[in-house]
């Protein structure tokens, strides 16, 4: 999801603003930022998993700030007991895969053959299960709190001054 800056708001003010600004103080907003989105983030995704696998999902869940940018993660960090990544699984655990999918697989002895997936993953859904409907669902919060968080350390920048 994007927001767009072409138009007249409080974003596009922020983001030109923030180009004329000390790099320190644009770590330090970024920073302070993140500490705030962060708590917002995980609690989203881990309200949206109800299966101990959406779970693990929500609990790889991850913040970026940069000048720019805020990057809402999950599914990249983390590995299951099996000790499978959670990125192997972070697609087919957010958005679902039929139960009688095929995949390819080994046996212990080396052997390929193919199995149905079954119905760990659950059923198919196009706008996902934990992360899409987090992030839908936090996207305005999340915009609205790095002005806030980014005015205020201006502020208190300049107070210091």
């Amino acid at each position: 999801m994007q927001i767009s800056l072409l138009i007249d708001s409080p974003l596009s003010v922020l983001m030109h603003a923030m180009r004329g600004l000390d790099p320190a103080v644009r770590r330090q907003i970024a920073a302070q930022t993140k500490s705030v989105v962060e708590p917002i983030w995980k609690e989203e995704t881990r309200a949206r998993g109800l299966s101990r696998l959406q779970s693990r999902l929500a609990d790889s869940a991850r913040v970026g700030v940069t000048q720019q940018n805020v990057f809402l993660r999950a599914g990249a960090v983390g590995r299951l007991s099996s000790g499978t990544p959670v990125s192997a699984i972070a697609k087919a655990t957010e958005f679902g895969v039929g139960a009688n999918k095929l995949i390819d697989t080994r046996s212990r002895k080396g052997t390929p053959y193919q199995r149905r997936i079954g119905g760990a993953f659950g059923p198919s859904r196009r706008g996902g299960n934990v992360a899409y409907p987090a992030a839908k669902e936090s996207f305005s919060r999340i915009a609205a709190l790095w002005v806030q968080t980014a005015v205020r350390t201006i502020h208190e920048e300049i107070e210091k001054v």
